[in-house]
Parts: structure tokens; C-alpha cells; sequence
């Protein structure tokens, strides 16, 4: 299929908030990415197309309990930006997260105030079967990547991560 597909009801990061894919469709719109250098930042999403009706997904949980369904070709970033598709990842896999403490920080946790070590990444909680739903998929302008709203950087179609001058 492809290296982008993600399930209609996954949201992703727009300045707007956080938006299912399915609302976006026919639309350009800016999404949360980052570009080569790390640096968090708004860019145009767009070609948001449907790409196949109710397909098989994956259900990702994460470790502050967010999920989100993609398709098992989906491409994610595990930690020190190394590609891995969905079906590949692992319970304990650590995904370059939205925004993190530097590694080896340490904090204390709101709630619990249990003292904790910066990873900086989220890990993988779960990997499940996620049912069956509608795929999109979209390029994102300069980066080729975005933040689904869960708080882990994915790939978008076409062009790679790296792409984008750091004068832009």
C-alpha cells in the first residue's frame, strides 16, 4: 500500500488542535512536524486523500495512554529517528515523542510525584489488532512527517525527513 496510511479516526496536531484525518480530506492544512534539525513547527499537509476503504489497522498504545490506529505499513520514528513500520514495532520500542525532557532528566510526575528519568521518547505500551477502518494518506510540505496527536512523529508520503534547509 503505502508508507502513509492512517485510520480516519486518528487525529493529528493542527494550529486549530487536534483533528481526525477524515475532516481534513480535500483540504491543505498546517500539521505539527519537525524538520532535520529537531525543531518543532507548523507545515502545509497536503494531497489529504482517501486511500482505501475499511481496512485492517493497528491499535498503538502508548505510555502516557494515548492510541491511535494506523495501517500496518504506517512508517513511525523510533528513537534516534530510525524508521520502523507499525507491524514491526514492539512492546517497550521507544518513538521520537512531540516534545521531551533531555535525556537522562529527572523530574517528578504530575499526580503521582513518583520521580522519574527522561527517556525522551514515549514507549510502546500495547500493539493490538485495531479492527478495520478507512485509510488516508498525505505528503507534508519540506518535512515529509508529522505528529499524530497522541504525541509521536510518523511519516507522511513522498519526500523524507531531512529535506528542509535549516534557513527555512
Amino acid at each position: 500500500m503505502a508508507d502513509c496510511a492512517i485510520a480516519a479516526d486518528t487525529k493529528v496536531e493542527t494550529p486549530e488542535g487536534a483533528l481526525t484525518i477524515k475532516s481534513l480530506a480535500g483540504k491543505a492544512v498546517a500539521v505539527f512536524t519537525r524538520d532535520r534539525d529537531g525543531r518543532v513547527r507548523f507545515r502545509m499537509m497536503l494531497d489529504i486523500n482517501k486511500l482505501a476503504e475499511q481496512q485492517p489497522v493497528l491499535k498503538i498504545t502508548l505510555e502516557n495512554g494515548m492510541s491511535f490506529r494506523v495501517a500496518p505499513e504506517q512508517v513511525l520514528f523510533k528513537k534516534g529517528m530510525v524508521e520502523v513500520r507499525a507491524d514491526a514495532l514492539r512492546v517497550g520500542d521507544e518513538l521520537v515523542p512531540t516534545f521531551s525532557f533531555r535525556e537522562g532528566y529527572r523530574f517528578r510526575e504530575d499526580g503521582s510525584g513518583a520521580e522519574r528519568e527522561s527517556a525522551a521518547s514515549l514507549r510502546v505500551s500495547a500493539m493490538e489488532p485495531g479492527e478495520t477502518a478507512d485509510l488516508y494518506t498525505f505528503a507534508v510540505n519540506k518535512t515529509g512527517c508529522f505528529f499524530v496527536s497522541a504525541g509521536v512523529l510518523c511519516k507522511a508520503a513522498g519526500a523524507g525527513l531531512g529535506n528542509e534547509s535549516s534557513k527555512n
